[in-house]
């Protein structure tokens, strides 16, 4: 895990973002998958471009010692609270802390920035997923928000996003 590096993503990186957010939510083998419960594509070019342009926007990516890109995150501020969101890990790399990896380092970040808290929306019915934002000291808010893709891609009718929450620099 040592060999891969946390950097900044730029336009050149768009296709590898796609490929790893594609291999973990809609690919078979990581435990992230969710082609269960969702189809049709994770994200696109156009959508990795936008967050690439906008200044409220951090995205990261895991580049291993292949060139590739291994896992990506972003976090868009709003205010003193950012969003984080397009988390993903390659299923190769799952389960060896390369996610609190790229957790912690969008955490610092907004930290040193001054923002208060990041804010993640979890599809329902993926509770092994909640689990683990909770280990990592998310909190559910009991709000949710409606599924933000196309809701002819569900496959499950009506699912929505949970929304959960993370105060920074918290050391309670």
């Amino acid at each position: 895990m040592s060999e891969i590096v946390l950097r900044p993503a730029t336009p050149a990186d768009t296709e590898g973002v796609i490929a790893v957010v594609e291999a973990a939510y809609r690919g078979e083998g990581g435990w992230t998958t969710e082609a269960h419960l969702v189809g049709g594509t994770r994200t696109t070019a156009r959508e990795v471009e936008a967050l690439l342009a906008d200044d409220a926007v951090e995205l990261l990516v895991a580049e291993g010692a292949d060139g590739g890109i291994d896992g990506c995150c972003y976090t868009a501020a709003q205010g003193y609270r950012a969003e984080f969101g397009l988390f993903a890990v390659a299923p190769r790399a799952q389960s060896a802390g390369l996610g609190r990896r790229l957790l912690g380092a969008q955490i610092d970040l907004r930290t040193a920035q001054g923002l208060r808290a990041l804010e993640i929306h979890v599809l329902q019915s993926r509770p092994e997923l909640h689990a683990w934002y909770r280990r990592q000291g998310f909190a559910a808010t009991g709000s949710t928000i409606p599924f933000p893709g196309d809701a002819a891609d569900l496959r499950v009718a009506g699912l929505r996003m949970e929304v959960m929450e993370l105060v920074l620099g918290d050391t309670a």
